[in-house]
């Protein structure tokens, strides 16, 4: 940054929002040069909401990470404990479910 020489670099850069950037470009609220070069490969993913199927291999990944890091064993998710998970109502934003490791 400032300086006046060249450096080459080999990045890879993965962004997420739920705006609609390209209508934030057409209002000027989102710079145009940023939205091109950000959206070279998009990758659409509906909200967890639309995706009730993909519900019982998320709870399984979290128990598996949850109960190592409690130094617990659960052998399996109760039929009914999973019932409730898939069948409640995710009608807004889901909170980010666990921090980064």
């Amino acid at each position: 940054m400032g300086g006046t020489r060249t450096h080459h670099v080999d990045i890879r850069l993965l962004a997420a929002t739920n705006r609609d950037l390209a209508d934030m470009v057409k209002r000027s609220e989102f710079r145009s040069d940023l939205y091109y070069r950000l959206n070279v490969f998009p990758i659409l993913i509906p909200p967890l909401r639309a995706r009730g199927e993909d519900i019982p291999a998320l709870v399984t990944h979290f128990v598996d990470i949850f109960s190592r890091r409690m130094g617990k064993s659960i052998e399996h998710i109760p039929p009914e404990t999973m019932s409730a998970l898939t069948s409640y109502d995710l009608a807004g934003e889901c909170p980010r479910a666990t921090e980064p490791d």
